[in-house]
């Protein structure tokens, strides 16, 4: 507690010199005033601490007491308010970092969407935006229950929303909609059938009649598992389920240049630096204009951020570079190569489910081009679900 009083009040450290100094101290506790640290330096000295308000006091009765007083150091809040006072333009500077601290908590600098999955978070700030909830947006005019309906109506992906401001800080709370739709479709009565012609050589039933056998060659469009199942008395409708798997082919050609254009740059580089506050852009350095040339652009985004908070506000650097195209032959392997590369990627993305089992290739140049001619040998799942509303007997090949 005496160090907090002498902190408010201020205190400063003194030296009393005198043929009989320890006089003035017993005169200073007869006068009431309050000192401590009391340290004995010699015969005729002693330190001791007082309030800045008693030292006028302590001259007045040391002078009684034929000493002298010497003054060492000052601290506490009056000091400090004398320097203040010495630098107007800091303590200027300081009041208004104060009052701005609590004013600038009027407004919104920062805006955190939480709980979407599927809804993207730019999709809800954009539509938040339109309803003049943005960067610098005045607080208080914000309706928590109106903001909620609003977008609601806006959003159908969303089933509730809520808001909630902490100092400048908006925090957004959103509840998706749930899809009361199945991903997979669902039919009371499915067939299935062959999506390929091929030959079976596995599969595997869990709802349906079989209508094939392992080594079937069976065409495109060929029922495989019936969904009605007969039992002699009855016949059973079902949506068929199985995994049917049959070795197939694949003919086809594809094609590259002989020729590929390639960059060259021209040493030409151009900077763009834009401040991006919110939705708005202010350039700051360089040309906007899009150069004519063919041209590279490099973009460095660099955001305003504390920790824990991400301000709507950044620095967008865009560096670019000029080139020219020049035309450069294609090696035969590396055509090839990539021609590989293109079949397989055509081939696998034409199966339902499966595997490359082994591919004879023609590789030729013509004229400006090469061309690749290819037959693969596929082990992929070609079992299909067809939707039925009456009964189908279909074809068996038991």
């Amino acid at each position: 507690m005496n160090r907090l009083i002498s902190f408010l009040f201020g205190s400063c450290d003194i030296t009393v010199s005198g043929a009989a100094p320890e006089r003035c101290i017993n005169a200073l506790a007869e006068e009431k005033i309050a000192f401590w640290k009391i340290r004995f330096i010699d015969e005729m000295h002693y330190s001791f601490s007082v309030l800045s308000r008693d030292r006028k006091k302590v001259d007045e009765v040391a002078v009684k007491n034929f000493c002298t007083v010497e003054q060492c150091c000052q601290t506490g809040v009056p000091l400090l308010l004398k320097k203040l006072l010495l630098r107007p333009v800091l303590l200027v500077s300081m009041l208004l970092a104060l009052v701005l601290s609590f004013f600038l908590q009027s407004f919104v600098w920062v805006i955190e969407v939480e709980g979407n999955e599927t809804v993207p978070t730019d999709v809800i700030v954009r539509e938040l935006e339109n309803q003049d909830i943005k960067f610098g947006a005045w607080a208080a005019s914000i309706n928590s229950q109106a903001t909620k309906n609003r977008m609601l109506n806006a959003v159908p992906s969303l089933s509730w929303l809520a808001v909630n401001r902490s100092g400048g800080k908006l925090t957004v709370l959103v509840t998706e909609r749930e899809s009361g739709l199945s991903k997979e479709e669902t039919y009371e009565t499915a067939n299935i059938v062959a999506a390929k012609d091929g030959v079976i050589t596995d599969y595997s039933i869990s709802e349906g009649m079989k209508l094939c056998s392992r080594g079937d060659t069976v065409k495109e469009g060929q029922i495989l598992v019936s969904g009605y199942e007969d039992y002699g008395l009855f016949i059973r409708n079902v949506c068929a389920e199985a995994e049917i798997y049959a070795k197939t082919w694949y003919n086809g050609t594809v094609v590259t240049p002989a020729v590929k254009m390639q960059k060259v740059y021209t040493g030409n580089t151009t900077k763009q630096i834009s401040l991006i506050l919110g939705r708005k852009r202010i350039k700051l350095f360089g040309n906007s204009s899009i150069s004519d040339c063919t041209c590279d652009k490099m973009i460095v985004t660099k955001r305003l951020s504390l920790p824990g908070y991400t301000f709507p506000a950044a620095i967008e650097t865009v560096v670019i570079r000029e080139y020219t195209l020049k035309a450069v032959p294609v090696m035969p392997q590396e055509a090839q190569e990539k021609l590989r590369e293109a079949w397989k990627r055509q081939t696998i993305s034409s199966m339902i489910a499966g595997k490359i089992e082994n591919t004879a290739e023609h590789f030729a140049a013509n004229h400006n081009l090469y061309i690749l001619q290819a037959q693969s040998t596929c082990t992929e799942m070609i079992a299909k679900p067809a939707p039925l509303t009456e009964p189908d007997k279909g074809e068996t090949n038991e």
